[in-house]
């Protein structure tokens, strides 16, 4: 058996600037009697108890000669104030830790030879853990079968009660992690919505590739061409539609490539079919164009018939 799988992962640690009136809130909330100090590494550089803190209580008690001992049992301790004291003050340096593969009788060993009751856990240089000679003593005596280990192991050995307004402390790279986890599952997000929109897209080209122009589809464009020539107009939009509908999704069209009516598919080919077949003879004209282009690119395009006198 080693530290790891003895130490807890779910403990208070504190930085050499934290504000020692914290410090000493946080030692009455977690009920460890020790947090300690790290640097920006996460290395242990020191460690502070309820002694320290003792130590630091400047103002002098007063001499109320002997307190029967049934008083004292239960007298609430007064609260700490740091008084301008800084943590760096009061800490114990340096602070003494172990690797995490430390085994159970060398922990023993250094906690007794240091008069500790609870000792950091290292990985490298970073601290991961805490063990508790209660636990070391435990493990010792064998009183840690396999069963009752793997219990020990998920359950948190420090329980610090937080408010339900007050956000559990955690690691800025645990923070990190939580914007990357958000990110990602954003980019998840995008990526669907672009393969949903693309499915479906594709789902509406092969429709519209599939559909046919019907005769009364093509007498209400004559009706309306007949409308915008009684307004004055010279031209008239016959039919509006995706330019990935063209075989080569518009490029023709927008070259112009005088090819482009191979291109057409469904409706704008039948259009295009019934102009040549009915209205060329009858000296209309027809044209295509790309009438729009979303994020740059070609859009939708669109069939005019023209009856203004062609210009040489």
């Amino acid at each position: 058996m080693i530290a790891r799988d003895l130490m807890n992962s779910d403990f208070p640690y504190v930085t050499a600037d934290a504000d020692l009136d914290y410090v000493a809130k946080l030692l009455a909330e977690c009920g460890l009697g020790a947090v300690p100090v790290v640097d920006d590494d996460l290395a242990p550089i020191g460690i502070v108890t309820r002694s320290n803190l003792e130590q630091a209580q400047t103002l002098p008690l007063p001499d109320l000669g002997a307190i029967p001992e049934f008083l004292l049992r239960n007298r609430p301790k007064r609260a700490f104030h740091a008084n301008g004291r800084a943590l760096r003050e009061v800490m114990t340096t340096p602070a003494i830790s172990i690797p995490d593969v430390a085994k159970v009788p060398d922990i023993a060993r250094i906690m007794e030879s240091h008069s500790l009751k609870r000792i950091p856990v290292v990985e490298g240089h970073k601290i991961i853990g805490l063990v508790l000679r209660k636990e070391v003593l435990e493990a010792m005596k064998g009183g840690f079968p396999a069963l009752a280990l793997e219990a020990h192991r998920r359950r948190p050995l420090i329980s610090i009660p937080q408010p339900a307004d007050r956000c559990a402390v955690a690691t800025a790279e645990e923070f990190r992690e939580l914007a990357a986890i958000h990110e990602r599952q954003l980019e998840r997000d995008r990526v669907e919505r672009r393969r949903a929109s693309i499915e479906l897209r594709d789902r509406r080209i092969r429709e519209l590739a599939s559909q046919r122009l019907t005769d009364a589809q093509w007498r209400e464009m004559l009706e309306q061409a007949r409308r915008s020539a009684a307004a004055g107009r010279s031209e008239q939009l016959l039919i509006r539609f995706p330019s990935l509908l063209c075989t080569d999704a518009g490029r023709a069209i927008n070259a112009p490539d005088p090819n482009w009516p191979a291109t057409l598919r469904g409706e704008p080919a039948d259009v295009f079919q019934r102009w040549r077949n009915e209205l060329h003879p009858r000296g209309f004209r027809i044209a295509a164009q790309i009438i729009d282009f979303p994020e740059g690119l070609p859009g939708d395009a669109a069939l005019f018939l023209m009856w203004s006198a062609a210009r040489n």
